[in-house]
């Protein structure tokens, strides 16, 4: 009976660890995203991806989250559901909208 509860313990952390090789992250560190979804609160502004995290990095989120940082648009938080960000923004061309790489703001 051990054997078969150490049979499924491996099975699930195999498939849930190996759930980041089979859904991929859309964006990558350095992509400028603006959202596509008119009620955004942040609608026609820009965001840099500074990350994408797991969900057990994120304890606000079940899934798992983008880190954006914003040049010009203060958001009340930086952490956005991976299935929101992918299914309502758009990659756009980084210096035209989110300014010089590793620029100093103030």
């Amino acid at each position: 009976m051990k054997q078969i509860g150490l049979i499924v313990s491996i099975i699930f952390l195999l498939t849930t660890g190996c759930s980041q090789t089979f859904t991929p992250s859309t964006y990558q560190y350095g992509d400028c995203i603006t959202p596509t979804d008119k009620n955004a609160s942040w609608y026609g502004e820009y965001a840099k991806v500074e990350a994408f995290v797991k969900s057990q990095w994120v304890e606000s989120f079940k899934g798992n989250a983008y880190v954006l940082w914003f040049p010009k648009y203060n958001s009340l938080t930086h952490v956005f559901d991976k299935s929101w960000i992918e299914s309502s923004t758009m990659k756009v061309d980084y210096l035209k909208n989110c300014g010089i790489p590793n620029q100093k703001l103030f």
